[in-house]
């Protein structure tokens, strides 16, 4: 996806966040913060935004090598989606249609993002989940992703945030399991999924499991591992959860399923207007 000036406060704002969430000391914060804007100014409109998001990071940890400002956070997340875990199967057991269950909660489950401005708790997470059950998604590619799934030989499973992934663990549970290998990022991106979440949540006990490579919200291929690099070429069908993987996997000439919850109105354009805020979204690319 191409780089959109609108993005530019948002990254600000992460960095801000997390520099309040690292330290107390105003000082830091500031120095953060004036760190942040320096690696912003150099940003380059031909490469994707998500690289500019990278470069800030890349400054933060210069400054605080050790951080992980979203730990806690994610470790909480994790438990709030463990604790409904079992309420969420017994729904997708009762429902007419399981599949399409598990994966319009997989989908709304993508609201667990500290990226966008958006409060969270347990209630906001199961209000989403619910009204996901209701929201308009595309029928038929509901159905081809179905038939993709049980046509593929080797299907890669892209995931993005903590918490998020309990979901993503129910989804795979209804699928064929041993087609499928999850990814995880390869070190502290925001509040992203790590190998760490993985062993927390149990999805390493049902599936292959391997990481990007990068401590980065999204799988930008160029700067992604070998063993990712080689998972993903096997694969004949890929499925992106996120924003952050939509954004540095959307001109991929591959066949990907992308499935998100749009959190921003950049996002909106990316798609050309057919999309709103708020939306659930199945999208496929190939």
């Amino acid at each position: 996806m191409k780089f959109y000036l609108e993005c530019m406060p948002c990254y600000i704002r992460q960095a801000v966040d997390a520099a309040k969430i690292i330290t107390n000391d105003r000082k830091l914060q500031e120095k953060i913060l004036r760190e942040s804007l320096i690696a912003a100014s150099k940003f380059d409109s031909k490469k994707k935004g998500i690289f500019i998001n990278n470069k800030i990071f890349r400054a933060i940890k210069e400054l605080v090598p050790s951080c992980d400002p979203y730990k806690n956070i994610k470790k909480k997340f994790n438990n709030i989606c463990l604790d409904m875990e079992k309420e969420i199967k017994e729904i997708i057991r009762n429902s007419k249609n399981p599949f399409e269950t598990a994966l319009r909660t997989s989908i709304a489950g993508n609201i667990i993002d500290f990226g966008p401005e958006i409060k969270l708790n347990k209630e906001v997470i199961r209000k989403t989940i619910k009204n996901s059950f209701k929201r308009e998604l595309d029928n038929e590619k509901i159905l081809l992703l179905k038939e993709e799934i049980n046509n593929s030989n080797k299907i890669l499973f892209i995931g993005d945030n903590a918490g998020e992934i309990v979901f993503d663990k129910i989804f795979i549970e209804t699928l064929p399991k041993d087609k499928i290998t999850y990814v995880v990022r390869g070190g502290p991106a925001l509040n992203d999924s790590t190998m760490e979440d993985a062993e927390m949540v149990g999805i390493t006990k049902i599936v292959k499991v391997i990481t990007t490579g990068l401590d980065m919200p999204a799988a930008i291929l160029p700067l992604c591992s070998k063993e990712f690099l080689n998972e993903y070429k096997k694969s004949d069908l890929v499925i992106a959860k996120g924003q952050g993987n939509y954004e540095a996997l959307s001109d991929e000439n591959k066949n990907i399923y992308f499935l998100l919850k749009i959190k921003c109105t950049v996002i909106c354009k990316s798609f050309n207007g057919k999309y709103n805020v708020g939306d659930i979204v199945i999208e496929n690319h190939s």
